[in-house]
């Protein structure tokens, strides 16, 4: 593990420096093929997810207070239509992005990647474009190759440190992604990151206690990014140091056990977004998804659910356990969505019981279904962090789950790599399949969902991706008010 020395202090030389160049230097031409290709699935998948959000729990409250807040119509809301001050329209968008839990994540890294970039990219271009398909591109491979380096980086588990990868890179991303799009001079761009490591928030605590804040941080991050790289614009300045300096970034939230190399090293040649997983259409955190397919896989041994004594699931990562296993009160018996969406017992019930675990399983009937919960009282959590030790785990953490029988005997299965995982990945037409389930969802009409996911096939070609989303607001560029 390395941490800044001070040599490096006097000489300036804080990783964030790298970053920065990396981000002001790259152009589209400089992309390979499967970075633009993986780009363009994770714009589309999001589009997918914020669309679906806007059915999800507290999207709506939040809408009204961005209008109550009202100011010039500069982006659209995905809810309505109507156009707000950008930073606003991202926070909304965003948080919608990440209301049902289905944006991609980087496994090993336990974060989410696209969910605040995809709308933060799209609300400056509506207010400060034109941007072109090809910068867009570019600029969210930018934003969530940052995202994948700085989260890479840490050696200690947030189990320790209560930090959050997700909404923390998210935050310094998209500050880096909106200093490109509003073309800032070098220095400009390091004040926005400066401003944006002082404003930067993003806890644990909400999934604990089951709250919206889970989602609602996706769109603050998204939110203050962007403001960051605007007030830099202005003339306001932000810290030096920002990663590796005395209060940096992996000083205050990590304990100083980080890996330089990881942040800094072939950057630019070696994509690390490449290993990003683009989840199913289950609503639900990445980690129960390989114990949900295992317990599909083990359902169909079983002949009958009333002939299960107990389902045991090995859990060998202390991040998963903290996780979606704690507390045990709220896990066995979620009082919220947020609540049900983090627990590994109900996601685990549900598969076993009906096979699937999708949009429906998450609504009120699904989160009551009496069925659920009386055999959720039958999964127990085997244990084994041996082999993790005091570092971050391993994942995907392989889904394995033991069914015992009353009669006796036992049936296992295990799954490792779920589909959408790198080495177990989606094709365009599959991502394409899940996008427009999200827009049925979401109530949006097929015509403009096959519009939506055809901009998107030919992303690179478009004049103004600002456009897209007059698409996804369900309106027609008449009736979108200007």
């Amino acid at each position: 593990m390395s941490c800044c020395t001070e040599q490096q202090h006097e000489e300036n030389m804080d990783a964030i420096d790298e970053l920065i160049d990396f981000g002001l230097n790259t152009a589209y031409d400089d992309l390979p093929a499967e970075v633009v290709e993986r780009t363009r699935m994770a714009i589309l998948d999001t589009l997918g997810a914020m669309l679906a959000g806007t059915r999800g729990e507290g999207v709506d409250m939040l809408s009204d207070l961005v209008h109550e807040w009202g100011g010039s119509g500069q982006a659209t809301l995905v809810t309505t239509g109507q156009r707000m001050p950008m930073h606003n329209a991202a926070l909304l968008n965003a948080t919608a992005a990440r209301a049902w839990d289905l944006d991609d994540v980087h496994e090993q890294n336990t974060c989410h990647v696209f969910a605040s970039i995809v709308p933060a990219l799209l609300a400056v271009a509506e207010a400060r474009g034109p941007v072109s398909g090809k910068d867009a591109l570019a600029s969210a491979a930018i934003a969530a190759e940052t995202v994948c380096r700085l989260s890479s980086a840490p050696r200690a588990s947030f189990s320790e440190t209560g930090s959050s990868l997700t909404y923390q890179c998210a935050q310094y991303a998209v500050a880096l992604m909106a200093a490109c799009l509003l073309k800032l001079t070098r220095t400009e761009t390091r004040h926005a990151l400066g401003i944006a490591h002082a404003k930067l928030s993003g806890n644990q605590q909400g999934f604990l206690a089951g709250a919206m804040t889970v989602r609602l941080m996706q769109g603050v991050s998204a939110e203050s990014g962007i403001v960051s790289a605007l007030m830099a614009e202005k003339g306001l300045t932000g810290s030096t140091e920002i990663l590796e300096g005395k209060f940096g970034y992996f000083h205050v939230h990590h304990h100083e056990r980080y890996e330089r190399a990881d942040i800094v090293d072939s950057l630019g040649t070696r994509w690390e977004l490449l290993q990003t997983s683009i989840k199913p259409a289950s609503p639900c955190c990445k980690y129960t998804h390989a114990p949900i397919a295992a317990a599909i896989e083990a359902r169909q041994t079983v002949g009958d659910t009333d002939s299960v004594e107990k389902l045991c699931i090995r859990v060998t990562n202390r991040e998963v356990h903290d996780l979606v296993c704690l507390p045990r009160e709220r896990k066995w018996n979620p009082d919220t969505l947020t609540a049900a969406q983090f627990s590994l017992p109900f996601t685990v019930a549900h598969a076993f019981i009906y096979g699937r675990v999708d949009l429906a399983s998450f609504q009120s009937e699904g989160r009551t279904d009496p069925a659920v919960k009386a055999f959720m009282r039958r999964i127990e959590i085997d244990t084994d962090f041996q082999q993790q030790g005091d570092s971050r785990g391993t994942f995907p953490m392989p889904g394995h789950v033991t069914v015992h029988l009353k009669g006796g005997g036992e049936k296992t299965a295990e799954v490792t790599y779920v589909k959408g995982h790198p080495k177990n990945p989606m094709a365009m037409e599959e991502v394409a399949e899940k996008f427009h389930a999200c827009t049925e969802f979401a109530g949006l009409a097929r015509d403009r969902s096959e519009q939506i996911a055809q901009k998107i096939m030919e992303m690179h070609t478009l004049p103004d991706v600002g456009q897209l989303m007059v698409l996804c607001s369900g309106m027609t560029t008449a009736e979108h008010p200007q």
